[in-house]
């Protein structure tokens, strides 16, 4: 692995587990092995270490999210690839990382907005209209309104505002994408979807 490919993959890690801000340019070194002043022949500052990061990570999400929404699989196969994947990204992000993001990296939020928009969104949409045609999503939910609504529940979750605290990031993300899902579910694609997750 090249210095630059294995400093951002350090620093992506620290970033999910500890936020941004709690992360050193020091402690980046340390973990990958490098010192501070090599760090800074390949990125000018903490900022472009971190745009340069997120870059990475958005190009990694983005193709799960596109090989999730493609091929020939079943509707509620691809409901299901979904919350796994989000379930792997959540159960180790530290609740801080979005919060840091947004307010001292403005340009680093301004590229994952766009990929919500871009990609996200049109994808989301794409599967409830397959659904719907199915017959395993209900025929008068609006694909566009809820695609919306979906993504505004997983910026909520990404916000890290647990009500009460009682609760991990996670357990909050699992029953909001468990409500959604059963929202949209006929009684076919309820009966599918609870006899693929039991055998999961």
């Amino acid at each position: 692995m090249e210095t630059r490919e294995k400093i951002i993959q350090i620093a992506l890690e620290q970033f999910l587990v500890f936020g941004i801000r709690a992360v050193t340019m020091d402690e980046i070194a340390r973990q990958a092995g490098v010192s501070k002043k090599t760090i800074y022949e390949e990125f000018a500052n903490k900022e472009d270490l971190v745009n340069a990061s997120f870059d990475v990570a958005l190009k990694e999400d983005e193709s799960n999210f596109c090989e999730m929404m493609q091929g020939d699989g079943e509707v509620i196969d691809h409901l299901l690839h979904m919350t796994r994947y989000l379930r792997e990204r959540f159960s180790r992000m530290n609740p801080l990382l979005m919060h840091d993001i947004q307010r001292f990296y403005p340009g680093c939020w301004k590229k994952l907005e766009a990929f919500k928009k871009e990609h996200a969104w049109k994808g989301i949409v794409q599967v409830l209209e397959k659904g719907k045609q199915s017959g395993d999503f209900r025929k008068e939910i609006n694909s566009e309104i809820l695609a919306f609504m979906r993504l505004e529940q997983i910026t909520t979750a990404f916000s890290g505002v647990v009500p009460g605290g009682k609760h991990s990031l996670l357990e909050f993300h699992l029953q909001i994408v468990d409500h959604f899902i059963h929202g949209i579910l006929t009684d076919q694609g309820r009966n599918t979807y609870c006899n693929k997750l039991s055998k999961q």
